[in-house]
């Protein structure tokens, strides 16, 4: 899960100056680079216009639900188990080592039920998806933000760099960066990210930001892209849908069939947190101010979303679906004999 730029603790550092990493990894927009273009399932929709792309957090979409609900699980029985109520019942309220163990154990879960909510609210009850626009006429990029503002920039003014995160337990992660610069072109005023991979691969950064180069800055740019972006996400005015949702999932291991059934059972779970976020959220929507500055002519060759998909093979659109079924299948049956198991144990 990587939740950079998302949410109080992870907010991206601004009002500062440009660190020497960013300095060294800057990205040139006129500069084209002799790399494989991909667009990482990365675009909603493109036309001669402009391109719109989802944001960093909808490929993992899901992965937050699910832990927020394992971890809510274990620390609501905390909450129970060790309720003060259970002190003056067994009259051992007189015992101060008890007070503090019973006080302890019920913060905790507490508290852990806190870190659960606030888990669960990073992709559920919030946006379907955070959709960025670069609009190649006038020269302009919006980004929806999580907390519901739009961010409006130059795309000429920008500066743009590989960007790098940590993560807990996993490590680094690359994507590519944007900042606004203030006057003085030294200060970080604002910031968002343009372009990420899934599981922030760094070697896969010069490929999708020579996709979005292009079309910025390509005299054939348009027609490049309308012919390599095949796939569109299907969010354009609406929510991704159940199959999707598992396509979507199943598709960071699309390449390794085997490993997609092995691994069915994460996956199937991750697909019905992804479900959760997707239809507890709201589909963004442009202001009328903004969307009137995109757009489409009527004659437009170039046009392309999720109703001009190509159709899927058996092992894009059907096989994902039967690891699916199996994964959840085995996942429903583990649940079957753990939860009895550990009824018994707590009652005993």
């Amino acid at each position: 899960m990587d939740f950079t730029g998302q949410g109080r603790f992870t907010a991206y550092k601004i009002d500062r100056p440009l660190t020497d990493q960013e300095k060294a990894d800057r990205l040139d927009r006129k500069r084209k680079l002799n790399t494989q273009v991909r667009d990482e399932l990365s675009a909603i929709k493109i036309n001669s216009t402009y391109m719109e792309l989802v944001d960093r957090w909808y490929a993992p979409k899901g992965w937050s639900v699910i832990f927020a609900l394992m971890l809510a699980g274990p620390c609501l029985m905390m909450v129970v188990l060790f309720s003060p109520t259970i002190l003056l019942e067994n009259r051992a309220y007189a015992d101060p080592l008890a007070w503090v163990a019973v006080l302890i154990a019920w913060g905790g879960g507490w508290f852990g039920l806190w870190a659960a909510w606030y888990g669960f609210r990073l992709e559920a009850f919030r946006q379907t998806h955070y959709p960025i626009r670069l609009n190649r006429k006038t020269r302009k990029v919006h980004a929806y933000r999580p907390d519901g503002s739009i961010l409006e920039a130059d795309w000429d003014k920008l500066y743009f760099c590989v960007g790098e995160s940590v993560i807990p337990a996993y490590g680094k992660t690359y994507d590519v960066r944007a900042h606004v610069m203030g006057k003085d072109r030294k200060t970080v005023v604002d910031t968002f990210t343009l372009a990420y991979s899934y599981m922030g691969k760094k070697e896969s950064v010069p490929a999708i930001w020579e996709y979005i180069r292009r079309y910025m800055e390509e005299p054939d740019g348009v027609e490049q892209n309308w012919r390599y972006s095949d796939i569109c996400m299907p969010v354009d005015g609406r929510r991704e849908g159940v199959w999707f949702g598992i396509v979507r999932t199943f598709s960071m291991a699309a390449a390794w069939p085997i490993s997609q059934l092995i691994f069915s059972p994460v996956m199937s779970v991750i697909t019905v947190g992804r479900w959760i976020a997707m239809y507890t959220s709201k589909v963004p929507k442009w202001p009328a101010e903004i969307e009137g500055q995109y757009v489409i002519e009527p004659d437009d060759p170039y046009r392309r979303d999720w109703r001009n998909n190509v159709k899927f093979n058996f092992q894009e659109g059907v096989w994902p679906v039967i690891c699916f079924v199996v994964g959840l299948s085995v996942v429903i049956w583990g649940l079957s004999e753990l939860i009895p198991a550990l009824m018994s144990a707590v009652s005993d």
